[in-house]
């Protein structure tokens, strides 16, 4: 799937603007699966993932704030995962 790339420039920009659903369909064109939910808790899983063990030894897990936004702090982290696994090039700071 193709990545989005207005998308993935505005989650490296304003983690904390980003919808839920903008973060989902994100997480889904970064190629992460979404194994189960538990209530609010979309936990997300990726093909890649094994070589992450040492570095991310738990799954992504995704929540909805009480705003319909997504937590910044899972953003940062699902774009910190994709990059250390080569899926998106790291971003120029």
């Amino acid at each position: 799937m193709e990545i989005d790339r207005e998308l993935l420039n505005k989650a490296r920009r304003n983690p904390s603007d980003l919808r839920f659903e903008e973060a989902l369909r994100l997480a889904s064109q970064l190629g992460f699966d979404t194994p189960r939910v538990r209530g609010s808790h979309h936990v997300m899983t990726h093909p890649k993932g094994a070589t992450l063990r040492g570095v991310y030894p738990r799954p992504l897990n995704l929540q909805r704030r009480s705003d319909g936004k997504a937590k910044a702090y899972e953003i940062r982290q699902m774009l910190q995962m994709a990059e250390t696994m080569g899926i998106i090039a790291r971003e120029e700071r």
